[in-house]
This record gives C-alpha cells, structure tokens and sequence, in this order.
C-alpha cells in the first residue's frame, strides 16, 4: 500500500544514445536483456520500494533518451531529480567524453552535489575496449562519486550501482532535511531574540 511511504525519491539516468540506459533498468526490473533493444523516445518510469531506517521509501528510476532532440525533456525531469546515474559505453570514448557535456546541464540545472554514481556499460566486450578503468575510476573521483563497470547483458554490478544510487539520495536528503529543520530552529530562537530584546529597548524609552 502506498499510504505508508514516509519519502518519494527521484533518479534520473543520464547518457549518450545507445549506451544501454534502458538495458540496464531492464535487468534491474526484470532480470532479463533484449539485444538491440529499440532507443527510448521521450522518457519511461520504473518503480522500486525500499526499507531505510524502517522507513518505507518510494524510489522512481526516470529512463531518458540521449538523442539532441529529447534533451529538453531530459533537463525538464532532470530539475527535479533527487539523484543521477550518469552512463557511458565502455567500447565507445565518444560516450565517456560526451559526460561533461551532462554534468553542465546538471550544473545549470540543479547541483554538482546531487547524489550520483557512475556507471560504464558493456563490460563484457572487454575486447572492443575504449575507455580504460582507470581513466574512468579518475573521472568518478573528480566528481566525486562511485564508479560500477557493469554490464546489462550480464547482469554484472547493475543490481548494486541501482541499489547504491538509491541508498545515498536518501541519505543525502535526510541530511538535507535535518539540516533544513535545525536552520527553521535557530531561526526561530534568533526571532524570539530580537523582539525580546526589542520589547526591552521600548521598556527602557
């Protein structure tokens, strides 16, 4: 029942066309892999619950498509994300390289520090490698993020990178939250403060 969700939080996963995105929510969702599969047009939704803290939380996986001409829908969803997972392909260098052009949109769009994790696809076609390991392990801790090789034909590292993302949005949104509600505190305390200390000065005139 959804009347028990405590949080609803959003992910979005960002990358270059024909990098596998919707492969990967795929063997996520339904442990299974369609070869070829047909790119995404506009956006698709995939639905997980968790338990944190004992709390039910409602985790939504946006599925986006990388071509130039869905992009602005891609930013519209991305405003409101929570969390990111950013996707290259490991045989293809123009994918990797392609990831600072979507980590400026996150920066237009929202915050560098939003919860992400990095994923390189097609780990088992070791043979037509492009981007090296390193090269992207580099990349991860610039932007400070984990990096998952993994791969949706597999099946390799997609349940943990999907479950991770998961985990630390709502870690960083109950710290966002706390750190909110101790704010609203001291701003009512420094409030009370000054019409206290108002009210003296009226007294002492």
């Amino acid at each position: 029942m959804e009347g028990d969700i405590s949080l609803v939080l959003k992910i979005i996963i960002l990358g270059s066309t024909e990098v596998g995105k919707t492969s990967i929510l795929n063997r996520y969702f339904k442990d299974e892999f369609i070869g070829n599969q047909i790119s995404t047009i506009g956006i698709d939704f995939q639905t997980k619950f968790f338990k944190f803290d004992s709390k039910k939380v409602k985790v939504n996986y946006t599925d986006t498509a990388g071509q130039e001409k869905f992009r602005a829908i891609s930013i519209n969803y991305l405003k409101s994300a929570d969390g990111v997972i950013l996707v290259f392909d490991i045989t293809k260098q123009n994918t990797f390289d392609a990831l600072e052009g979507w980590l400026q949109y996150i920066k237009e769009n929202k915050n560098l520090d939003i919860p992400k994790v990095l994923i390189g696809n097609k780990a088992d076609l070791e043979d037509q490698r492009e981007v090296s390991q390193e090269q992207a392990e580099k990349f991860a801790d610039s932007i400070g993020c984990k990096f998952y090789e993994g791969s949706a034909k597999s099946g390799e590292n997609i349940k943990e990178s999907l479950d991770e993302i998961a985990k630390i949005t709502y870690l960083y949104m109950k710290d966002k939250k706390k750190n909110e509600d101790e704010d609203d505190k001291d701003g009512v305390i420094l409030d009370r403060s000054n019409s206290s200390n108002n009210i003296k000065k009226k007294k002492c005139c």
